[in-house]
């Protein structure tokens, strides 16, 4: 529940290679876990406005009927009542359709007058409202009813802070890649102390003994106001 101890176990993880991987539909349970390849997984209730409820529906149905093929698969799977359009751009931002083939930024592009998030949200509900009346129609045959599914619209891409910064809003923490990740070797070259060394708790003897210090990082926000005197 503390994701500057997540951050740190992250860290400790890549030093010791052992991938951890942000979340996925196909291989996240509800908290975290480890895929088949022994890589850490992020779960789906890390994501930030995603229900129980949405999770639960997503892990129950492919634990029952196997993965998802697709993110129309999806859709027509689990319950539109859970799987309502928040959880889908919830589950987009967080990285967690990428395996599907489409880009994020495709999801979020206005397409007519809705976006294709939105229009794959009213898929999903058209297509579980017409099975459930061939279910219980006398005459019908669900193989006979055809739903038009929406084509993903050519987008421009995000910039890498971009994608990077929607992900930390909904997860916390930078999970695809970091935007310091260009500099690394000028970070591992350049500096000799991290900041978690210059904290509270530093061991400020083993710092005296440090005839310079030099760390690296990157601000993550800034507050801009007048003083009283203008």
């Amino acid at each position: 529940s503390d994701i500057k101890e997540i951050t740190k176990l992250m860290d400790e993880c890549k030093a010791i290679g052992i991938a951890t991987l942000g979340p996925d539909v196909n291989e996240s349970v509800f908290n975290f876990g480890v895929n088949r390849k022994g890589e850490i997984r992020f779960g789906l209730a890390a994501i930030k406005g995603m229900s129980e409820a949405a999770c639960n529906a997503i892990i129950k149905e492919r634990e029952e009927n196997g993965p998802y093929s697709s993110v129309y698969d999806l859709m027509e799977r689990v319950p539109a009542s859970t799987m309502n359009k928040k959880a889908l751009e919830c589950l987009v931002i967080a990285g967690a359709l990428d395996g599907f083939g489409i880009r994020r930024e495709q999801y979020m592009e206005p397409a007519g007058n809705d976006t294709f998030l939105g229009m794959l949200s009213r898929y999903g509900q058209q297509y579980q409202t017409a099975k459930n009346e061939a279910v219980n129609s006398l005459f019908g045959g669900f193989d006979a009813i055809e739903i038009t599914k929406p084509k993903p619209p050519q987008a421009e891409e995000w910039s890498a802070i971009e994608r990077l910064n929607k992900e930390r809003d909904l997860v916390g923490i930078y999970l695809s890649a970091h935007p310091l990740d260009e500099f690394s070797i000028v970070l591992e070259c350049m500096c000799n102390t991290k900041c978690i060394e210059i904290g509270r708790d530093a061991d400020r003897e083993a710092l005296s003994k440090r005839d310079l210090i030099t760390v690296g990082g990157i601000v993550t926000s800034s507050t801009s106001r007048f003083t009283k005197t203008g």
